[in-house]
């Protein structure tokens, strides 16, 4: 009979793509962890597993079961939130998902004010491409998103958070006018730009379009994590947040220009409307709330406005 032990080792095993690794993780012997697989893929009969070229991958059905263990294993640990939570603490995992450039302002604030104020909450930050972001909550394989210009989705309950300005992030010897610029003034400019399907790219690519004008794209990417080190050795410039470069602006190796007509894009705080409701993650919600109020109140999180 399939058990919680077996959907939890079988997760870990699929985050890590590693059998050995997952045993060490999970503290048990790798032969002890191989056979419970076995015996899930028994009791289901279906194969879950295969070992490719990079190591443990899951099947068909076994991306099919990852999703909903991770569903199920979420909502007992929700159980037994609510059912041992003592008044003066709140307990139990929370994850969130963020895309790069909002978690470069906001990840590692949020740990340490979570840390502070709940610390026997277990908080996961999950960096992905924006356009994942939303199915990454409706699969239930995340508590809470953080997602650029969400649109309405009747299964996620969506709270508009902030409204951030898009800049012209460039090295600082790039041949650019002071001050303001203008779409025309990038039309010469080598571009690396988020990669589709992405929000922030659809609106530099209406802004283009709506001027008549085409850009220069050298690449793209889905990360900032690889578009603000292009713009630091100056391979290209790019149009991202503020939040995406903010330690690189402060220390000079990337400069920022706004727009005019300026661009924006909202962020909105989501949920699923299907997930039992969690202490646990309306406390996170909150801090979340709380504390982009303080970065924003601080000029910490310039070029951005509560919505």
């Amino acid at each position: 009979m399939v058990n919680l032990r077996q959907f939890s080792y079988f997760v870990r095993i699929v985050e890590l793509r590693n059998m050995t690794h997952a045993a060490e993780s999970l503290h048990v012997a790798q032969p002890a962890l191989s056979q419970q697989i076995a015996l899930l893929e028994n009791d289901l009969g279906v194969q879950l597993l295969v070992r490719g070229p990079r190591g443990v991958e899951p099947t068909t059905e076994g991306e099919l079961l990852y999703r909903q263990a991770q569903t199920i294993l979420r909502q007992v640990d929700s159980i037994y939130t609510m059912l041992s939570r003592q008044a003066d603490q709140i307990s139990g995992s929370v994850s969130v998902a963020m895309a790069s450039s909002t978690a470069h302002m906001l990840a590692l604030p949020l740990i340490r004010e979570v840390r502070r104020r709940y610390p026997a909450i277990e908080l996961e930050i999950v960096d992905i491409p924006s356009a994942d972001l939303t199915l990454m909550l409706q699969q239930g394989r995340v508590d809470i998103s953080l997602s650029p210009d969400q649109e309405d989705v009747s299964s996620l309950l969506t709270r508009p958070l902030v409204v951030e300005e898009l800049l012209v992030l460039a090295h600082p010897a790039a041949r650019l006018p002071e001050g303001r610029l203008s779409i025309t003034d990038l039309t010469g400019l080598p571009l690396i730009l988020p990669r589709p399907p992405n929000k922030l790219r659809m609106r530099i690519d209406y802004a283009f379009m709506n001027a008549r004008l085409q850009y220069r794209l050298l690449a793209q990417a889905s990360t900032s994590a690889i578009l603000i080190p292009a713009i630091r050795e100056e391979i290209a410039a790019t149009i991202l947040p503020y939040s995406a470069a903010y330690k690189d602006i402060h220390a000079g190796s990337i400069k920022a220009y706004r727009l005019t007509p300026p661009l924006f894009r909202e962020i909105s705080l989501c949920v699923s409307r299907s997930a039992p409701e969690r202490p646990t993650v309306t406390a996170v919600t909150q801090v979340i709330r709380t504390l982009t109020e303080t970065l924003i109140a601080e000029a910490t999180w310039q070029h951005c406005q509560l919505a």
